[in-house]
């Protein structure tokens, strides 16, 4: 599943190619992809920018909003003009959605599985009431985030990716953070020191930013708006590197089924 890095790629490849465009039809060819909310016409209005919140892509335009969560499989693509056979259309054998731009570019929605959505919307919070604070938003703090821990008796793992507290995190980067900041995924969150928490906040942002600079990470279907894969999987230290020696301590990594979701940790870096 796309997580905060892989949208964040594909958000600022989007930016210069289609903000400013405006919508001319929306052709939806898989009925539960496109969610509209809104009695407002989406044609004739344009996207006047590309925003980000947490796994989600927020297009302002004239008067309502789209908002796409790629959910596990979902892709975009640019096309600049009706011809166009180039790189980044390659291997759109799932399309559910396309937008038409009134100069005959398209932007297009592929989904191999079937769970992304599109909304249309007046107000953004419908969509985006329960989704927690940016995890690289500039005024999350390693304070704040210490107090969002505080009393929580879930594990520290179901607390990162829950969506409600801190957005943008999924199993693949959360793993990574947990392990950078010595941290077992079984840890509950309530109970770790500030010192603690400081540093999974440090090693969460140092995963994030590294992962957005390295264009996401690949490991079957993301790709870019460019059609590009990711190369942050080239760095990871425990997801699916499960059976594999620590680059720390040489310990087998581990894997196991934490809050729902196979985990991989260090048994003996993350006590």
């Amino acid at each position: 599943m796309p997580e905060l890095p892989e949208v964040e790629t594909v958000i600022r490849e989007l930016r210069p190619l289609i903000v400013g465009k405006c919508i001319e039809q929306v052709e939806v060819l898989w009925p539960k992809t496109w969610v509209n909310r809104s009695e407002v016409p989406i044609e004739g209005q344009c996207i006047k920018a590309i925003r980000r919140r947490g796994k989600y892509l927020i297009f302002p335009l004239d008067e309502s909003t789209l908002i796409i969560h790629l959910r596990m499989t979902g892709r975009l693509a640019f096309a600049p003009d009706a011809e166009t056979n180039s790189v980044q259309l390659q291997g759109l054998n799932h399309v559910r959605l396309v937008l038409f731009f009134t100069d005959d570019s398209r932007l297009i929605f592929n989904d191999t599985r079937k769970f992304g959505r599109v909304y249309h919307v007046d107000d953004p919070a419908e969509i985006l009431k329960n989704t927690g604070k940016d995890a690289l938003d500039e005024d999350w703090t390693p304070e704040l985030f210490y107090r969002m821990l505080s009393g929580r008796k879930t594990g520290i793992k179901a607390f990162l990716m829950s969506q409600k507290f801190i957005s943008g995190l999924g199993n693949i980067y959360t793993d990574e953070s947990l392990f950078r900041a010595g941290i077992h995924p079984e840890h509950s969150a309530g109970s770790l020191s500030r010192k603690e928490a400081e540093r999974l906040f440090e090693s969460v942002r140092f995963i994030l930013e590294q992962a957005v600079k390295n264009m996401g990470s690949t490991i079957s279907d993301y790709r870019d708006a460019y059609g590009n894969p990711g190369k942050n999987q080239l760095y990871f230290k425990v997801y699916k590197r499960e059976g594999q020696p620590c680059f720390n301590c040489g310990t087998p990594i581990q894997k196991k089924r934490v809050a729902g979701r196979s985990t991989r940790f260090c048994p003996k870096c993350q006590k």
